[in-house]
C-alpha cells in the first residue's frame, strides 16, 4: 500500500507548469515503472477527479480535485504562522529586525515582527499603519500591483502632481526589475530598510518581507548580504503559499 502511494506521489510531482501534461511513454521514460502500473495509477486517479485524460491526445492532465483542494488550501492559509520560522532563522543569520507587511487600502501594516537582539535597533509595532509609498515595506508591495492600482494609491494619497506620480512609478519598475526595494532615510532619519515581495499561488503580491535596521550598521558588503537574504527568504515563504515561477 505504501509502495503504491509512493509511485503515484511519483506520477504526479511530473506535473507542473512547464509540463502540464504527460503521456504514460514520457511518465514511464521519467521513472522507468512498468507500463501497466502507470496506467492502472492514472486510471484510479481519474475515476477519482485527481487525473484527467484527453482521449484526442491521450496526454494526462490534473484534475478539478486538484484545483479543489489548492482553493481549501488557499483559503486557510495563514501566512503569518507560515513565514514565523523564515523570519526567525532570516532574524538569526543578520541580527536585524525582521518584519511582514501587506497592503491594506492606500497603507503597509506590520502584521508580524521578530525584532533584533542588539540593542540598537529598528522599532515598530504589529499593527502599525504607514503610507505605503514612503519607505522599503510599502514601495515593494506597490511595485507588483497592476500600474493602474498603483496610480489609484498613489492619487489617492495626494501625490496627484504628475511629475510625482512619474518618479514613483519610474521607482517601482525598477524594485520589480530588481526583485527587492531599498531605502535609507526615507521614512526614519539614521535607518535602512530591503524588503521583497512574497507572491501568491497566481503570482499576485500577498505580503512583504522586511530587514531593517540602523544606517551606521550597515556597508557595502552587508547591503549586498542583507539583500540576497530578504529576496531568498521571500522566495521560500513564497513557495510555501504555492508560488511557483
Amino acid at each position: 500500500m505504501i509502495k503504491a502511494i509512493e509511485k503515484m506521489m511519483e506520477i504526479l510531482s511530473l506535473f507542473s507548469l512547464d509540463t502540464p501534461e504527460l503521456s504514460i511513454k514520457e511518465i514511464q521514460q521519467k521513472l522507468q515503472m512498468p507500463k501497466s502500473t502507470i496506467f492502472r495509477i492514472l486510471n484510479t486517479l481519474e475515476l477519482d477527479g485527481y487525473i484527467i485524460k484527453n482521449d484526442a491526445t491521450h496526454l494526462y492532465s490534473l484534475g478539478y480535485q486538484f484545483f479543489r483542494l489548492g482553493s481549501i488550501y488557499q483559503n486557510h492559509l495563514d501566512y503569518r504562522h507560515i513565514a514565523l520560522p523564515e523570519m526567525r532563522k532570516l532574524m538569526l543569520e543578520t541580527q536585524e529586525t525582521v518584519e511582514l507587511n501587506i497592503l491594506d487600502g492606500i497603507s503597509r501594516v506590520c502584521v508580524e515582527k521578530i525584532d533584533s537582539p542588539l540593542d540598537v535597533r529598528n522599532f515598530v509595532r504589529v499593527g502599525e499603519r504607514k503610507p505605503a509609498h514612503l519607505g522599503a515595506s510599502g514601495k515593494v508591495l506597490l511595485a507588483f500591483l497592476k500600474e493602474e492600482e498603483q496610480i489609484r494609491i498613489l492619487k489617492e494619497v495626494q501625490l496627484d502632481e504628475e511629475i510625482n506620480i512619474k518618479k514613483i512609478l519610474n521607482e517601482l519598475q525598477q524594485i520589480r526589475r530588481d526583485g527587492y526595494a531599498f531605502t535609507q532615510g526615507e521614512r526614519i532619519v539614521g535607518t535602512y530598510a530591503i524588503a521583497a515581495p512574497i507572491l501568491g499561488i497566481n503570482g499576485t503580491i500577498i505580503a512583504g518581507l522586511t530587514i531593517a535596521g540602523p544606517l551606521q550598521r550597515i556597508s557595502e558588503e552587508k547591503s549586498a548580504f542583507l539583500k540576497m537574504k530578504c529576496i531568498e527568504s521571500a522566495k521560500m515563504i513564497s513557495k510555501y503559499v504555492g508560488y511557483f515561477e
